[in-house]
C-alpha cells in the first residue's frame, strides 16, 4: 500500500473539483480522511482477522461499495443541512466517493500484498493493475524511520507527488473556467 501520506496528498490534490463553494479546510479534512480510512482495516488483525479475510486488509475497505457508502455517509453527516437538494446529495456523495475509491486504486498500483478487492461483498477476487510503480509500503510507523522507509516514501510521492501536482493544476484551471464563485 501507499503510506497514509501519500493517499492524503492526492486526497487534498482533488479539493479543487469539489462541487460547492467554500469550506476549503473542512473539505480538506474530510477528503484525507476518506482517501486513508481503508487503511484502519489493518485493526482487524488484532481481532483474528486475516488479511485475506473479506473484511482483512485491502478487502472491503477497498471495495468500490465501500467507497460508495462512504460519500453517502459524509454528505448525510456534513452536507446535508446545508446542501440539500439531490443535486447535491450526488455531487457531493461522487466527489468523496472519488477520494475514497483512490486509496483502492494506488493500492492496486503497488508491488506487494495480496490484491484489492474492488468487488467485495460480491466477489471476494483481489486484483492488481498491470502498472505497478508504488513499492509497497510498511505497515507500522516505525519503519518509516530507517532508511528503507525512506526510501520508499521517496518512490512514493515522487509518483503520486508528480500526479497529484497535475491534478491540483487542472483542479486549479477547471474551478476558474467552469466553477464561478461570488
Amino acid at each position: 500500500m501507499p503510506s497514509a501520506f501519500g493517499h492524503a496528498l492526492f486526497a487534498v490534490s482533488l479539493t479543487p473539483f469539489r462541487p460547492y463553494k467554500g469550506n476549503l479546510l473542512s473539505t480538506l479534512l474530510l477528503s484525507m480522511a476518506c482517501a486513508t480510512i481503508p487503511d484502519l482495516d489493518v485493526l482487524g488483525f488484532n481481532f483474528g482477522i486475516r488479511y485475506a479475510d473479506m473484511l482483512g486488509h485491502r478487502g472491503f475497505s477497498h471495495s468500490i461499495l465501500f467507497a460508495i457508502l462512504m460519500g453517502v455517509f459524509v454528505y448525510f453527516f456534513f452536507y446535508k443541512e446545508e446542501h440539500s437538494k439531490t443535486e447535491d446529495l450526488i455531487s457531493i456523495s461522487w466527489y468523496f466517493f472519488i477520494c475514497t475509491v483512490s486509496h483502492g486504486l494506488f493500492d492496486a498500483m503497488t508491488t506487494g500484498g495480496l490484491g484489492v478487492g474492488f468487488f467485495i461483498p460480491f466477489s471476494g477476487e483481489r486484483y492488481f493493475f498491470s502498472y505497478r510503480p508504488i513499492p509497497v509500503s510498511p505497515l507500522n510507523m516505525q519503519s518509516f524511520f530507517t532508511s528503507y522507509g525512506w526510501s520508499i516514501l521517496k518512490e512514493e510521492l515522487l509518483f503520486i507527488g508528480i500526479l497529484s501536482f497535475f491534478v491540483a493544476v487542472s483542479g486549479y484551471f477547471w474551478r476558474r473556467l467552469f466553477f464561478k464563485e461570488t
